[in-house]
This record gives C-alpha cells, sequence and structure tokens, in this order.
C-alpha cells in the first residue's frame, strides 16, 4: 500500500477567514483555531520549518543591529545614500538593487531590502541569507528537510520562488512518478491579496475558490496513485484591517539624537525595535514610546511568553508593538500603511492561525510551532 502525507501552507489563511466559510468541509473536517507565534512570516515560517521558537532559531523580523558584520557597507562606499529620495524611495529600485546585493553576496534567502534608509543600512545585518527550506537552511536547527534526509523519506518540498500555479503543478508531476512519500506544499498569494484588500474583500472568496479547486485537482492526482493519504492545510497568521497610522520614527526623531551613536532603530509594520548605544539616549528615548498612542512597550513578562527574549537583545533592546489596526507610518517596510497587515499581538482574534485536516490530530496544537510535531509525527506512520 502506497502512502503519502501532504502538509500545505497557505500564509495568512488565519482562522476568522475559515471559520464560517464551507471550505472543503467534506474533504477535511476536523478543523483547528491555532495560536500564531509572535512576529511576521519571517518568525512563523522558520518555527514552523523547525518546530522551534525565534529564541531557538534566531528569526524574528529581518533586520537586526550588527554594524561589524553589516553587508550593507558597499552603500557607503557607492554613495547610494546620497540620492534624491524620489529615486531611493521606488519600490523598482530598491528591488533590483536587492536582487543585486543578493548575487554580490551569493544570498539564496528571500532578500528585500524594503524602505530602510540607504543611510542607516549599514548599521544591520540581514537575517534570511540562507534559503530556509532546504538542508542546511536554518542550521545549526535542523529543519523539515533535515528531518526528511535524516529519515530517508523521498520528498517534495515547494521552490518559494515559482508562483502557486507553478507550484501546484510541480506537485502534481512528483505525485504522478509515485516516488515521494512526503509533501510540503508552500503558496503565499493569500498573504499579499489580503494586504491589498483586507480580509473583508470580495476577491478572498475568488481567491478560495481557487485554492478549493487546485486542491482538489492535487487530491484526485494523488489518488490515482496512493491508497493511504493524510492531507492537511494550514497557515501562520491571519490579517488585521487598518485602523489608523502613528508616525512612531518621528517621536523619536525629534528628541535629537544621533542614529547609530546614541541609538538604533528599526521602524517594522506593527512594532519598533531599538538599542541603546549611549546612556543618555535611554531614558528620554523611553519616556517618548510610553507616550505614543495605540501602543505599548513590552515588558518582560511579555517577551518571555512570546518567546523572543533572546539574551543578547538581537533584535533590540525594547520593542514597542501597536495595538491591533494600528501601523507605524513611515516605517522601514513601507513608507506607507497597507489596507491590511499582520504581527499585532498573538491574542487578538485576527492573528489566530488555522489547520484543516482530513484526519483526526492527535497531538495538542497551542501554536504555529506544534505542526512541526504533526508532520514528523505524521512521517513516522509512512
Amino acid at each position: 500500500m502506497k502512502k503519502i502525507a501532504i502538509c500545505m501552507f497557505i500564509d495568512a489563511m488565519g482562522w476568522e477567514i475559515i471559520k464560517d466559510r464551507p471550505f472543503l468541509k467534506d474533504l477535511l473536517p476536523h478543523r483547528y483555531r491555532v495560536g500564531m507565534q509572535f512576529g511576521y512570516s519571517s518568525t512563523a515560517i522558520p518555527t514552523i520549518l523547525t518546530g522551534e521558537k525565534p529564541t531557538v532559531h534566531k528569526h524574528l523580523s529581518f533586520y537586526y543591529y550588527a554594524p561589524e558584520k553589516s553587508p550593507f557597507k558597499l552603500m557607503k562606499r557607492l554613495g547610494l545614500g546620497l540620492l534624491p529620495s524620489f529615486i531611493a524611495e521606488r519600490w523598482r529600485v530598491r528591488h533590483i538593487l536587492s536582487k543585486l546585493v543578493a548575487k554580490y553576496y551569493g544570498f539564496t534567502g528571500y532578500f528585500e531590502m524594503y524602505a530602510m534608509p540607504f543611510t542607516r543600512l549599514p548599521f544591520f545585518d540581514y537575517i534570511e541569507k540562507k534559503d530556509i527550506f532546504v538542508p542546511g537552511g536554518l542550521s545549526p536547527v535542523k529543519n523539515l528537510a533535515d528531518v526528511l534526509e535524516e529519515k530517508r523519506i523521498p520528498y517534495h518540498i515547494t521552490n518559494w520562488r515559482l508562483q502557486e500555479s507553478q507550484n501546484i503543478d510541480a506537485i502534481i508531476q512528483d505525485v504522478r512518478k509515485g516516488e515521494i512519500s512526503f509533501a510540503f506544499l508552500y503558496t503565499a498569494a493569500m498573504d499579499g491579496l489580503l494586504h491589498r484588500v483586507t480580509k473583508d474583500g470580495a476577491e478572498i472568496d475568488t481567491k478560495m475558490e481557487w485554492y478549493d479547486k487546485n486542491i482538489r485537482r492535487v487530491i484526485s492526482e494523488v489518488e490515482a496513485v496512493y491508497q493511504d493519504i493524510y492531507f492537511a492545510v494550514f497557515s501562520d497568521h491571519g490579517m488585521t484591517t487598518l485602523t489608523g497610522v502613528v508616525d512612531v520614527k518621528r517621536d523619536v526623531e525629534k528628541l535629537g539624537f544621533q542614529f547609530g551613536k546614541d541609538y538604533a532603530a528599526v521602524y517594522d509594520s506593527t512594532m519598533a525595535r531599538l538599542w541603546f548605544l549611549r546612556d543618555l539616549a535611554r531614558d528620554p528615548i523611553l519616556e517618548t514610546l510610553h507616550k505614543i498612542p495605540h501602543a505599548h512597550v513590552l515588558d518582560e513578562k511579555e517577551l518571555v511568553k512570546y518567546s523572543i527574549d533572546f539574551e543578547d537583545h538581537m533584535y533590540g533592546q525594547t520593542i514597542l508593538l501597536m495595538d491591533p489596526g494600528w501601523q507605524i507610518a513611515p516605517g522601514d517596510m513601507g513608507l506607507n500603511a497597507l489596507p491590511a497587515m499582520h504581527g499585532f499581538a498573538p491574542e487578538h482574534e485576527d492573528s489566530y492561525a488555522a489547520l484543516l485536516s482530513s484526519d483526526p490530530v492527535d497531538i495538542e496544537l497551542n501554536c504555529v510551532d506544534d505542526y512541526f510535531r504533526l508532520m514528523t509525527g505524521r512521517m513516522d506512520t509512512l
């Protein structure tokens, strides 16, 4: 009897999006609300691929303060900081430069400079230099591919660089050969769509219908070759509609401290992360952060609770988290707020992820890191 387990990842298909839809209920009747890992997909995907928390796999946001090993020192040498803003701030320009930098350094992971000012890039390192889906991609922590290699299970893992339709075709091709026993199918387009139209957009139903049609197509192909089939669909987080914006960067900069000498900061979409390089900057900046509306500074208990209590303060000595719906703009991930965003408190209703399964799940699903135990458990039945 030929066996196969297929786990499909649909980025941003949160519980609030799926709970009232009939999506695949006949094929995947067992449905679970799952806690989100604090952070973004840059945190969640390494967590899912390793079953470990950020303090172990070391991925939270993309940028962290590390001027001594920054790959962006060439920005200063090339004088990119002198470019006029109408050029330097264009997405297409930054995207092309990101590709050039990645090629120069041999980066194989997802790499974008986003809206980080060129003058500030030399103060930071970037975490996802390697392809995190391949063997050794999250070394020294073992990822999904490492475990599959160790267990000598023939497998298929999506090439994240390809379009969703291409990855659907790719897994079908491998299924038809009948040589794989485990597959991880990664699809990311839902995340971008939700950012643009929010969870209430009419386009979401159309996209869900597309997933329904293609998942049924994959399962039909699987049933023609395999007799024992497990299929699961899961996500990493949901999406929260924009309520308003706060210019955190402006409030910090008007204090007059020098970036890179007195302090450093990264302004993500939903959190600001700061390092104090001189003691004179600490108290005034903290006082300002505590006054930021629609936000709060994470305390030590929250850092521990969210598993982001890095001993070396890798991602900031202080983290300011925005209230659900409120975004930081302008920021280093983008100059303008998006219609919807994720990365707020995991306890908020919009944050929860979802798992849909063909069979009952026999492990406790508290957070998305539990998907790893689900997948490795399924490997042991093959």
